[in-house]
């Protein structure tokens, strides 16, 4: 990737979709988020983002081209691998395929401004060690938040498992949002890559403002007043809880 010489190829490295506010109204068209698993190598990686690369994905999303763009640090996780996720979200599958002309888009936001440096920069200050695409199942309404718990697993049984997110625990995430405890939840399958190496196909997120415990237990109890705890937690056989990490959101698209 550090040969590549295209200006618009080496934009669209550097293109995600956000775990962010996800605008598809619970349509019929699927939301798909590109995750891009970034090293920093350099100080000055956020400031190249924020100053460089989140006006040209603001000219993207403003033409409608895609829906959301976010860059988090990785708070809480082991940062060996990555210490940034870039996320992009696209609305619908028409999106997913388009194309944007990145060229374009930086000439337009930065006139004055060397793309050949800002690009060599861009690769000095940063590797893209890894992607992956994810689809949304279901999510709640979203509320400004400052961190994104992000929690991978496995589900033998992937019929059972989105119908416990969607018909028991999301009413439980609900609960949590109203008493100002979250301020959203959602849950994402994995759609690439995938393979036996891969030890998970379904994520959660949980948006918040402060960390620490939450009232889980009750709050599931208050969103579902016909079950009892013993019958919530023998649902989570359902899953295998993998890996959980916190993301701090460092800037994002309007």
């Amino acid at each position: 990737m550090r040969k590549v010489c295209s200006i618009t190829l080496l934009v669209a490295l550097t293109t995600t979709i956000s775990w962010t506010a996800v605008a598809d109204d619970h349509g019929t068209e699927p939301v798909y988020l590109s995750v891009e698993c970034m090293k920093s190598t350099s100080a000055d990686y956020e400031q190249l983002e924020i100053n460089i690369w989140k006006p040209m994905h603001q000219h993207v999303v403003d033409q409608g081209q895609r829906a959301a763009w976010a860059l988090y640090r990785v708070a809480y996780g082991d940062r060996s691998r990555c210490d940034y996720y870039a996320v992009t979200t696209h609305a619908g599958a028409g999106q997913l395929r388009a194309t944007p002309d990145y060229a374009a888009a930086f000439a337009v936001v930065h006139p004055n401004v060397d793309a050949a440096k800002a690009m060599k920069n861009t690769l000095a200050a940063r590797e893209i060690v890894a992607a992956e695409l994810w689809m949304q199942i279901d999510r709640t309404e979203m509320q400004p938040y400052r961190y994104a718990i992000v929690n991978k697993m496995f589900a033998k049984d992937p019929v059972a498992y989105e119908s416990m997110e969607s018909e028991v625990f999301k009413a439980g995430h609900e609960a949590l949002i109203a008493d100002g405890h979250r301020s959203g939840w959602a849950v994402y399958s994995l759609v690439a890559p995938t393979g036996g190496a891969i030890p998970y196909n379904y994520g959660t997120v949980d948006y918040v403002n402060e960390l620490g415990p939450v009232p889980m237990a009750e709050a599931m109890l208050r969103g579902n007043p016909d079950r009892d705890l013993d019958e919530l937690y023998e649902l989570l056989n359902l899953r295998e809880d993998v890996l959980s990490e916190t993301w701090e959101l460092v800037t994002a698209t309007e």
